[in-house]
């Protein structure tokens, strides 16, 4: 009974080292992240986003996605990040990092400031505002699920995102049924 004990354990050990020695950690500093501008045509929606899992993900020999997305967000003065909507499959973790602003939530405006912290589970519409006069900094962590469909109550729309092979994003807008129009229509 030990004996084989011992030669479990032995194979576990082997397997850990054999585990470890595949691993490698994926580093970037935010240095080394693309900024990618987004903006909407009238400029009333505009970040400047490093999508840093997708960064970490090209390192990646087997190019495995994460259960996760983490974007560093600047947000300019008197911009919203984008249309007030709420995710149906994503959770959605805010980390303000700097800057001041508000979030837009069913309950109202609520000020937002360094070092808060906020989440939104599916179903839950929110927007960040940024009515100051200096950027508004902050990390949004995701959970990364390969379909999600957002409601925009504001314009009644509904528009499916997703991705297929080797990360490419599709989407489309949807009205009504047998009616698309583009993301931005009714949000300017």
């Amino acid at each position: 009974m030990l004996t084989r004990s011992r030669k479990r354990i032995n194979r576990q050990k082997t397997q850990a080292k054999k585990t470890r020695s595949k691993v490698i950690m994926q580093k970037v500093n935010l240095t080394e992240v693309k900024d990618e501008f987004f903006a909407s045509p009238k400029k009333v929606y505009q970040v400047l986003r490093k999508q840093i899992s997708r960064c970490l993900r090209q390192q990646d020999d087997e190019d495995r996605e994460a259960a996760f997305e983490i974007e560093h967000v600047r947000l300019p003065p008197g911009k919203k990040n984008f249309p007030y909507h709420q995710h149906a499959t994503w959770w959605e973790l805010y980390y303000i990092l700097s800057g001041q602003g508000k979030m837009r939530t069913q309950s109202g405006l609520t000020k937002i400031e360094p070092e808060d912290c906020f989440v939104f589970p599916p179903g839950d519409p929110h927007q960040i505002i940024n009515d100051s006069q200096q950027d508004l900094v902050y990390l949004v962590i995701a959970n990364n699920t390969s379909f999600d469909q957002c409601y925009y109550p504001d314009s009644d729309k509904v528009w499916f995102s997703g991705t297929v092979a080797k990360g490419q994003a599709v989407g489309l807008t949807q009205v009504k049924p047998g009616f698309t129009t583009n993301y931005w229509q009714d949000e300017e």
